[in-house]
């Protein structure tokens, strides 16, 4: 009896064919690949699977971000750790509030 394995889907191709480019609400200066309606990503959840983290701005991310935009002096000079990154949005306006805060010295 031959089995045949099934490959897993490319990463990148499953983020791009699952998801879709738009503004965090809230914080309109980052884009993210999210999951939307018809992408069927929130059915994972349901099916006891954990839905994917990483493709849903989470709330207290989403709050901290715009904290860090808002007040870029937090961050000026600083090296930072996003650590449980999820979707990579506090590291990203970390990023962005560092690349435009004067430094510190």
């Amino acid at each position: 009896m031959t089995t045949h394995r099934t490959r897993p889907p490319d990463p990148f191709t499953f983020v791009r064919d699952n998801t879709r480019v738009a503004e965090v609400r809230a914080i309109p200066e980052i884009r993210l690949h999210l999951a939307h309606a018809a992408s069927g990503l929130w059915r994972l959840g349901e099916s006891g699977s954990a839905a994917p983290y990483w493709a849903y701005p989470w709330a207290g991310g989403a709050a901290l971000a715009r904290h860090i935009l808002d007040h870029r002096d937090i961050v000026a000079g600083r090296r930072v750790l996003d650590l449980g990154a999820g979707s990579g949005l506090v590291a990203i306006a970390t990023a962005l509030a560092r690349s435009s805060s004067p430094s510190v010295s």
